[in-house]
Order: C-alpha cells, then structure tokens, then sequence
C-alpha cells in the first residue's frame, strides 16, 4: 500500500465500509449495505460509491460475480492501522517513534493490564526475532 494521505486518510463511512470488508469478509454492495445501513441510515447507492472510492484509493479490490461486484479489502486492518501511523510519525511535527511508543504505552496502561501484558509480550517476540 502506498503512504499517500489519501489512500490512508478516511472518513466516517468509508472507515464503516472498510471495517464490514474486514469483520464479514468480501460481499456485494448489497451484503455491504445490509452491515452498514443497520449503524447508519445510508442509501445503496452511497455505499455503493463508498467502495469504488476504496477501489481508487487502493485499499479495496473488485471481481466480478455473475453480473455484479464483489468487494475485498487488500489491506487487513493492521496493514492499514500500520501505515497511518507511519503517516502520521512522517507528517506531524515533533511526532517520533519514540514518543508514539510512550503513547502507546500510556493507551495499553490506561486500557487495562491485560492490554499492557500483551504489549509487553509482543515487544518480547519481537526482540527475539519473532513476528506476531
């Protein structure tokens, strides 16, 4: 996935689609809009548009089934998590990793301890050379 802000950079509903695409897997915009119009009062066509502009942005792939589209994310949400982050270490001033890393530390400390164990562990694997 390429790091252009608009390929990362996502509003409401395309975040809504893009996270069906990942929880259900691939579908039609049908399938899409029976998911999505149940939290938000949006019509077919929206959705529809919603995931040709995922297409463009590279984030969403379409094949064809019988006479329509079905919809796929490329990306998993920890890709695209990934690269907005990277986005964000790039484009905002005084941001570094080190202080993402604190940041996180203090989200994982303020989630619960169970969260801060995992951190802990999955700095464990990767210093060993291990990739979760």
């Amino acid at each position: 996935m390429s790091k252009s802000p608009t390929k990362i950079a996502l509003g409401p509903l395309e975040l809504a689609v893009l996270d069906r695409l990942w929880e259900d897997g691939p579908g039609g915009v049908a399938a899409v809009h029976l998911r999505v119009h149940a939290e938000r009062s949006v019509s077919r066509n929206t959705i529809h548009s919603t995931l040709e502009r995922l297409v463009r942005k590279g984030l969403v792939e379409r094949r064809k089934v019988g006479r329509a589209y079905e919809y796929r994310a490329r990306v998993s949400r920890r890709e695209w998590i990934t690269e907005v982050l990277g986005s964000l270490i790039e484009r905002v001033p005084g941001v570094d990793a080190p202080l993402l890393a604190s940041a996180f530390v203090d989200l994982a400390e303020r989630t619960d301890e169970e969260t801060l164990a995992e951190l802990e562990a999955l700095v464990r694997a990767r210093r060993a050379g291990e990739k979760r």
